[in-house]
C-alpha cells in the first residue's frame, strides 16, 4: 500500500508554488460515489471517535488495524497509515492536493503538522520518529530518521536514512540530505556524518513508540 509513487516523488522537480486555477479547480458538486465514501468515513470515525477524521472529495484516510490515532488528532483525505503507526494528540495530517503515507512503526507526535504540495506528496518511511510540533511539507523522510521537536522539512526535500534533523532546524525546499547526517540550524546544514549505530538508536526509539501506542490501545 505504501510508497506507491515514491520514485516519481523523489525525482520530481521543485518549483514555485502552483497558485492558479489549475492547481485547485472548483468542483461541480459531491463525488458520484458519495454514499460509499461516507460509509467508509463513518466506519473509520467509529474506530477513533475522539479524533477528527474527514474526507476530501472521494478520498478517505486508510488506517491499518494496528495503528493508533489519538484523541484530538486530525486525518483528512488521502492519508495512509501502515502497521503500528501512531498519530499522537493534536497532530494534523491533511491529504488534499496530494497524498501522505506513513510507513510501518513510524510515529507523528503531538502537535506536528504534515501537509504537501501540488507536485510533492509527503512520504514518511518505516521506523521514523517525528517529534513534537515538527512540520513536514511535501517531503520524503527515509527510514530510521529522527525529526527533532519543532523542526521543519519543506517541499521537495528528502532526508536520507538514519539521519537526525535537530530540534528547530529548517531543511529548505529541494534539499537532499545524505544518509546518516546530522542537520542543525536555519537554514539546516549537515554538520557531521553520524555513526551508523545512530540509525539503530533511531529505529529503537520508533519501536519504543510502537510499544507505547500498544499500551494506549490495550492497557
Amino acid at each position: 500500500m505504501l510508497l506507491r509513487r515514491l520514485s516519481t516523488a523523489a525525482a520530481g522537480k521543485v518549483g514555485a508554488a502552483v497558485v492558479g486555477a489549475q492547481s485547485c479547480p472548483r468542483v461541480a458538486g459531491p463525488p458520484p460515489n458519495l454514499p460509499a465514501v461516507v460509509e467508509r468515513l463513518n466506519q473509520l470515525q467509529a474506530r477513533f471517535p475522539r479524533a477528527i477524521i474527514e474526507r476530501y472529495r472521494d478520498r478517505v484516510p486508510e488506517v491499518h488495524d494496528s495503528a493508533l490515532v489519538c484523541a484530538g488528532s486530525v486525518l483528512v483525505g488521502d492519508v495512509k497509515l501502515a502497521a503500528n503507526v501512531s498519530i499522537w494528540h493534536t497532530a494534523v495530517l491533511r491529504g488534499d492536493l496530494n497524498y501522505i503515507e506513513v510507513g510501518e512503526n513510524s510515529n507523528v507526535q503531538d502537535g506536528a503538522v504534515v501537509h504537501l504540495g501540488d507536485n510533492d506528496p509527503t512520504i514518511i518511511m518505516e521506523d521514523v520518529v517525528v517529534g513534537h510540533r515538527a512540520m513536514l511539507h511535501g517531503c520524503t523522510i527515509e527510514g530510521g530518521v529522527l525529526i527533532g521537536m519543532q523542526a521543519t522539512v519543506l517541499d521537495g526535500a528528502a532526508v536520507g536514512h538514519g539521519s537526525i534533523v535537530g530540534a528547530g532546524a529548517v531543511v529548505s525546499a529541494g534539499t537532499k540530505i545524505p544518509p546518516h547526517s546530522l542537520v542543525l540550524g536555519l537554514p539546516g546544514k549537515v554538520v557531521k556524518t553520524l555513526d551508523p549505530g545512530k540509525e539503530a538508536f533511531n529505529r529503537a526509539l520508533a519501536e519504543k513508540y510502537c510499544r507505547l501506542a500498544f499500551n494506549h490501545l490495550n492497557g
